[in-house]
């Protein structure tokens, strides 16, 4: 594989640190990589076509939930907070001077 100067430099730098890190660390992998050459990967491991289309729908539709979120928030994010807790039995009208800061339904008792 090739790679840009830059990162092949790091990575021989990587490899001289593990090498003196760890002496036999090269012939063990060595000897891994003759014993497991031309064996097939194991299910677990190995990508699908499959796989990989269940993993793009899953994101899809993650990102789409989240942006309904998004969409939702910002929506109702100018409408009323609520009502406090003493004012839980309240008018209709008594409930939208609350929000809109009006204060002739509260004069009128909220009739």
């Amino acid at each position: 594989m090739n790679l840009p100067r830059r990162q092949q430099e790091i990575l021989d730098q990587i490899e001289r640190a593990l090498a003196a890190a760890d002496p036999g660390l090269k012939a063990m992998f060595a000897a891994f990589g003759s014993r497991m050459a031309g064996q097939p990967l194991p299910g677990w491991e190995a990508l699908t076509v499959g796989t990989i289309r269940r993993a793009v729908l899953i994101s899809a539709m993650l990102a789409v939930a989240i942006g309904v979120l998004a969409l939702g928030i910002r929506a109702t994010s100018g409408d009323c907070p609520g009502l406090s807790s003493d004012q839980v039995v309240a008018t209709a009208a008594v409930r939208h001077a609350g929000c809109t800061n009006a204060t002739d339904a509260w004069s009128r008792g909220g009739r």
